[in-house]
Parts: C-alpha cells; structure tokens; sequence
C-alpha cells in the first residue's frame, strides 16, 4: 500500500491538484479578501478561509473525476478490473493520494494566515477553532466524490461539469440571500463549503461544524463507495451514506432563528472593554487592541460636544450587525456617544475618521426613515463640521450649503440649532434634521 500511494504521488495528478488547491487558497486569502478581512481575528480568519474553499472545493471535486478517468484515458481499465486485487484495494491508493495533498494544501493555507492573527488577536471564541477544523472533511469528500462520479461516468467532460456544479453548490447560499431570507437559505447554507462572512460579532455555532463534519464525512464515504462499487446495485447502495448524513446533517441542526444566517451573535465578543480614568471610552473586547488609538479621538469629540447643553460623557463602539434583524441595532443614547469600527478593517483605526463619526449627527447614532436621506446625511455631516470648527469638502456640495446656512447666523443661534438637531436625532426625527439648520429665525 506505502508503495502504491508513492507511486501515486510521483506520477498522478494528486500532488499538482494539492498545489494548485494551495496556490487558490493564498491567492483567495491575500489577494481576493485580503488580510484586512480576517487579521487580528479569529472569527473572521476561519469564515474567510471557509469563503476561499467556493474556489477550493470545486478544485477538488473536479480533480478527483479527473484522477479516477486516468485508466480510461491510457487505455488500461479493462486490465486492472481483471485482476484478483479487489476493487477498494484498487481505489484506495489514489484516493489517499488526493485527499493527502489536498488536506496538506489546506493546512499549509491556515499556516500561512496565522502569524497576523495568532499574535494580535484579542479574543477567541473556541468555535472559530471548529469552522477551520472543518475544512479538511470539506475537501476529503470533494476529492472522493468526485473521483467517485468520475468512476461511475467515464467521461472527459466529467470533471470540467462537476467543477461548475461544485461552483454552483459553493454559490448557493449567497445566491438564495437575493431571494429567500428563511430556512430554505439556511439548510442549504448547512450543505455548502462555504458559509459566507458573519462579521466580528458573529460566530458559527460549533453544533453546525458538527453537522456539517458528519455529511462532509458521509459524502466522502459515498464517493469512495462509488469508486470501488462494481455494478449498479453496489453503485445505488454507494448513495446511501450521503443520504444518512443529509439528513442527520440536518436533523441535528433544523434552522431555528431569524433571517437568512446560520451564524450566532457572540456575546464573548461584544463584551465592552474600557479604558482607565475618565471620560469613559470603551470598544467590544473583539477590538481590545484598538482601545488605545480610540481614546484620544474620542476624548476630544466629548470635548466638543461640551459646548452643547446636556452633552453626552462616555463613548462606545457600538456593534455593527449584518443580519439586519432591528431587536439588534443600537439605539440612540443621550449620555453616550457610538462609533463604528468597520467590519474587515485590520487591527488599526482612523482617528479623524472616528472623531467625525462621534461628532456626526452632533454625537447622535442614525435612527429614523428619513423621506429624503441625502438631506438627512448632509445635515449630521454638517453638524460634525459645525463642531470640529472646519468647512466640509467643497465637493459634499449639500453638506456645504447646510454648513454655510449654520454659521451665517449669530453665535447663540448656532449652537441652539445644533442643540435642537440633536434632540430631533435622539428622537428618530429624521425628517427634522435638514429643516432645523435651513430653516428662518428660531
């Protein structure tokens, strides 16, 4: 066996579908997300690496059919069925060349991310930890899926239709989001590679790693079966597997939540961490490392709002959600002041970018349908610029006008109109916002 799977190494096209698989992996990682996607984060780092397998999978899938079609192509099928070696004996060495390379691939990917996570990251929730783990059952049952399609229909055009058909499975879950935000989403999501990007504050439940180890391993299962199955009741017995673990899959994890996700809200990671002294300033524990460039900006923001009757006396990052569900977004708060850290930015914060986001809306979060929300942005924006004692950009051309309209009025009036924008923000008064600085004498 140890001098088949050598011979196997050497001269079939498992080691160069590993290379490739590691080669898609990086690429995807530091080329197409980028490591400002997952750095500094665990969270981030395996849903990312689970993304780069929409490209890996079908890789892998398509890889397989092209390895078990060699004996077809040199012409030498019928001699190796006529031996006395059995049919999974026959099976077992290239496919534990496949899955060997491919599992090595994946790993080595994971290796290569790990110097800017493991020693900047602040939090880790241990379920990160089973997403990646997931990974190498992912690919053992492409690769053995797919060499067992290859075996059961001998074609050259077998590995070029499973690569699309794997894209199409890897793509399933962000196509369905455009059209269906219920459970239907949710179990094929279950069934996919990839689960998609949730965010800092989100986590994939280990339950649902769980589950899809259990069908990743019963499709693999099935593929080998195929592969060495002789005749069509072995093949239709081979399917069995993938069927059982569907539905276990399934089963174990039935949908339950809100919306489209199949992640969880971490709370471990919304945890506030704060600052020394006064005033307060704290960032979710997630962002720990950012605490530090986050006081001195937000130390001045509260040093400008003072100017303003009742101003707030602490800041907090707030948390940016993606499922969308309202029972989660932040509300306004009269006493603190929130900023937004970005999802998938790395492990350093732009202090004027978040100065202007503490002062926007005169330190008043967005709340409200507005009817007209240009009008509504350009007078929060024009507020901000109010209080940091700064002309906007000439090119927000209606932040301009608001601004220009504010500070042509007397000293008392100013501030007493900013005033009155923040009360109408921490109203929802959406509407309210542009007619209070354009507006004639108050």
């Amino acid at each position: 066996m140890i001098r088949a799977l050598g011979i196997d190494l050497r001269r079939s096209a498992a080691v160069g579908s590993g290379l490739i698989v590691l080669l898609l992996g990086l690429a995807a990682m530091y080329l197409l997300f980028g490591p400002e996607a997952w750095s500094s984060r665990w969270s981030p780092l395996a849903t990312t690496l689970r993304s780069a397998m929409g490209f890996t999978w079908p890789l892998t899938l398509a890889a397989g059919a092209w390895l078990s079609d060699r004996d077809r192509r040199g012409r030498v099928g019928e001699l190796f069925t006529s031996t006395a070696r059995p049919a999974w004996q026959r099976a077992a060495s290239p496919a534990l060349a496949l899955c060997s390379t491919v599992t090595v691939a994946y790993l080595l990917t994971v290796a290569a991310c790990l110097p800017l996570v493991a020693g900047s990251a602040t939090y880790v929730n241990p379920a990160a930890f089973a997403v990646i783990a997931t990974g190498p059952p992912l690919l053992l049952a492409a690769g053995l899926l797919g060499m067992g399609l290859g075996a059961v229909v001998p074609s050259r055009f077998t590995a070029p239709a499973l690569a699309i058909a794997g894209l199409i499975l890897a793509s399933a879950p962000g196509l369905l989001s455009a059209y269906d935000a219920g459970r239907v989403q949710q179990r094929v999501a279950l069934l996919s590679p990839v689960l998609g990007q949730s965010g800092d504050f989100a986590i994939v439940p280990a339950p649902l790693s769980l589950a899809q180890s259990i069908w990743a391993l019963a499709l693999a299962a099935t593929g080998f079966l195929l592969l060495a199955a002789i005749g069509a009741r072995a093949r239709t017995a081979a399917v069995l597997p993938a069927v059982a673990g569907a539905v276990t899959a399934l089963l174990l994890l039935a949908p339950t939540g809100p919306a489209s996700s199949v992640d969880a809200a971490d709370a471990g990671a919304r945890e506030l961490v704060c600052a020394d002294g006064t005033p307060r300033v704290c960032v979710r524990r997630v962002h720990a490392g950012m605490l530090p460039d986050a006081v001195a900006p937000s130390v001045d923001a509260l040093r400008r709002l003072s100017r303003l009757p009742d101003p707030p006396t602490a800041v907090e990052e707030g948390v940016e959600v993606i499922s969308g569900d309202p029972a989660e977004q932040d509300t306004p708060s009269a006493q603190t002041v929130r900023f937004y850290i970005p999802t998938g930015q790395a492990a350093e914060i732009d202090t004027a970018q978040v100065t202007l986001q503490l002062l926007t809306g005169a330190g008043v979060i967005s709340c409200g349908d507005a009817s007209n929300w240009q009008s509504y942005e350009a007078a929060r924006l024009a507020a901000a610029y109010w209080l940091l004692d700064t002309p906007p950009p000439a090119t927000e051309q209606k932040v301009v006008e608001a601004w220009q309209r504010l500070t042509s009025r007397p000293a008392a009036e100013q501030v007493a109109r900013i005033a009155a924008l923040r009360e109408a923000g921490l109203a929802c008064n959406a509407d309210a916002l542009w007619d209070i600085l354009m507006d004639g004498p108050r």
